[in-house]
């Protein structure tokens, strides 16, 4: 058996019309490396390139026998090249087509919305249940988003009194999320 890595470009290319998979494999591992150099440096991102250069490596066992190339590395430094830009090219209008689409929200975010919006409504429905003063710090805390410190400075009591309302809302709440919680599992 010959040693493919010895062979000329012009032998290689020879063999390779003719079929021959070892011609093929000496082809691609003799050229990989700077075919992978040459699609990074246009697109920066790793994966791209090699997609491109695999691409570009496929085609070129595809269409073997109609193929006639004078010089392979400038064949395939020019292919890789082509086909980054065809990739650009392609990109680009995807976005565009996609920037222009309104597409519908998934039933994924509408149930996540759904399962927000019931959990609210039943939280509310919770902290209903409450103290005026445990709802007021629940509410000053959570939707206001004040510091305990605030919180007491604006209910005018001590802020011991306000982690103490704080401290019995989210009781009941936990309380009322373990409920839930057997209910789903």
């Amino acid at each position: 058996m010959r040693n493919y890595s010895t062979l000329a470009e012009d032998e290689l290319l020879e063999r390779l019309e003719s079929g021959d998979e070892n011609a093929f494999t000496e082809i691609y591992n003799r050229y990989w490396g700077k075919l992978l150099a040459v699609g990074y440096y246009h697109t920066h991102d790793k994966q791209a390139a090699e997609d491109i250069v695999h691409d570009v490596m496929m085609g070129l066992w595809s269409r073997k026998k109609n193929l006639r190339i004078q010089s392979l590395n400038a064949y395939l430094g020019s292919a890789v090249k082509f086909s980054v830009f065809k990739a650009i090219v392609r990109d680009r209008k995807r976005r565009e087509l996609l920037n222009r689409q309104k597409f519908p929200e998934s039933i994924s975010d509408i149930e996540a919305r759904l399962d927000a919006k019931f959990l609210e409504e039943y939280f509310n429905g919770v902290l209903q249940g409450l103290p005026e003063k445990a709802r007021l710090v629940f509410n000053f805390s959570r939707n206001e988003e004040l510091s305990i410190s605030a919180i007491a400075h604006k209910m005018d009591v001590s802020p011991k009194a306000v982690e103490y309302h704080m401290t019995k809302a989210l009781r009941a709440l936990k309380e009322k999320l373990q409920k839930i919680k057997s209910f789903f599992i």
